[in-house]
């Protein structure tokens, strides 16, 4: 498991926020019109981008501090694309929104993508690509996670694998503590889970 790793010790996880979309107790942004859709049914967030160049995300206050060690865990269903486009995670930005840290996947190819970017993508501040295997049997079933560890993060596409990245938390700062899903132009996807965990560290680890 993703939590097997040589860079801490790991004394407790404390669920901070899980929700498996029974009821939208967690108050997601639920909203129909011409160029977007979101609902939740079947204990899923249905998430739908109908617009044909404007990115969309779905957001809300991650329940931590900033000086907090997490995790955010989300297994993502890619329903419907134009054949073009990326979905994933969004954090660590404020309301105005003006810069988001972004983990995401091409719809088209087996690569990922983790940058720090403007809202109107005229400047990406840092940026990771790269390829990736599928799960087994996943389908166009994806696991998305995120974990910060003191001045890091550890990003994972898969349960049982190494992480796909590893960068310094200065290069994706976190401006505000909201966080959410991310969709481009002619997407649609549903979530059935998302989890966040308050990561309890053991001080005196050395490795």
């Amino acid at each position: 498991m993703i939590f097997s790793l040589p860079i801490a010790d790991i004394l407790h996880s404390e669920i901070l926020l899980q929700d498996d979309f029974t009821t939208n107790i967690r108050g997601w942004e639920i909203t129909e019109d011409e160029e977007e859709k979101s609902f939740i049914k079947d204990s899923h967030y249905w998430m739908e981008n109908k617009s044909e160049s404007r990115w969309m995300f779905y957001h809300k206050k991650l329940p931590i501090k900033k000086e907090d060690n997490f995790i955010i865990m989300a297994q993502i269903d890619l329903l419907n694309h134009q054949g073009y486009g990326q979905y994933g995670l969004v954090w660590g930005f404020d309301k105005e929104h003006k810069i988001l840290n972004r983990f995401s996947v091409s719809v088209e190819s087996t690569r990922l993508s983790i940058c720090r970017f403007e809202k109107n993508h005229r400047s990406i501040f840092h940026r990771f690509s790269n390829q990736y295997e599928k799960g087994m049997n996943s389908n166009n079933k994806q696991f998305f996670s995120i974990m910060r560890i003191e001045d890091y993060y550890y990003f994972f596409l898969h349960k049982d694998k190494r992480p796909m990245y590893i960068c310094h938390t200065s290069q994706l700062c976190m401006d505000g503590l909201r966080f959410g899903f991310y969709l481009e132009p002619g997407i649609m996807i549903r979530c059935d889970k998302i989890t966040v965990k308050r990561l309890i560290l053991n001080k005196g680890f050395t490795g």
